[in-house]
């Protein structure tokens, strides 16, 4: 019974409106990254030159391609980074650089070395180890906005299939009853955990998080939410049709 068009006109402005929402909020996001890492610089006696290469990469005259910078990541990531580097100059701090999961381990045996002699380690492996673990989580960005772009595409789609359901005649919106479905694997946001099994009747009343962010399913945008609302959310919505009033 439930079809899906997805030249239908509401469809398309979704796609045109919405995909691509994580990728323009880099912008925002990238200034305070930027801001953040050349206080920390400054904080540290970093000359200019040193943090512009820091931030923007430099260029590997054999592949002919930037590597390094922290350009694309978090601000969070950002500062990911940024204490890392502080850890590997540091002896005293050293040993936590070893909790970092995305860290790249065959420079470990750099760092035990350094942390047994009690000095920190060389500037020139410090740029190395750090833009590798930047490159890392930069990877794990791309992940996380492909993961959850398409997912959110296909929810979107799943919503818009009910609408145009309701479009065609065949049922009222009044039967339809979505259920928000939380994860409950320690992982779930505990703003999501709360809208755990909460059911509204129809398909235009917003799901409400304990913040204020309004969303028609899990994962959307469209109505304001903040990215810590719908980033890797992986809860689920129930759909079903109350035949008692059809």
């Amino acid at each position: 019974m439930l079809g899906f068009n997805a030249r239908h006109d509401r469809a398309e402005s979704w796609v045109r409106q919405h995909v691509g929402d994580l990728i323009e909020a880099i912008v925002a996001d990238q200034k305070d990254a930027v801001r953040g890492f050349i206080e920390a610089g400054l904080q540290d006696g970093t000359g200019p030159q040193t943090l512009a290469r820091q931030i923007t990469g430099t260029m590997n005259r054999a592949t002919g391609l930037r590597e390094g910078g922290i350009l694309g990541l978090t601000s969070m990531q950002t500062d990911y980074v940024i204490r890392a580097r502080h850890e590997l100059n540091d002896p005293a701090r050293m040993a936590h650089y070893f909790t970092r999961q995305r860290r790249d381990r065959r420079f470990d045996k750099i760092v035990r070395d350094a942390m047994a002699a009690g000095k920190p380690v060389a500037a020139a492996d410090i740029d190395r180890i750090a833009n590798r673990y930047k490159d890392r989580l930069l990877a794990l960005r791309g992940e996380n906005i492909a993961r959850t772009e398409a997912i959110t595409a296909l929810r979107a789609g799943r919503h818009e299939g009910y609408l145009q359901l309701v479009d065609s005649g065949k049922v009222a919106e009044s039967t339809i009853i979505r259920t928000w479905r939380a994860g409950r694997d320690g992982r779930t946001r505990f703003d999501h955990v709360i809208l755990d099994k909460t059911e509204i009747r129809g398909l235009n009343t917003p799901f409400i998080a304990a913040d204020g962010s309004r969303m028609s399913f899990p994962g959307d945008s469209s109505l304001g939410a903040m990215a810590h609302n719908t980033i890797n959310c992986r809860c689920n919505l129930d759909y079903q049709i109350d035949r008692r009033r059809l």
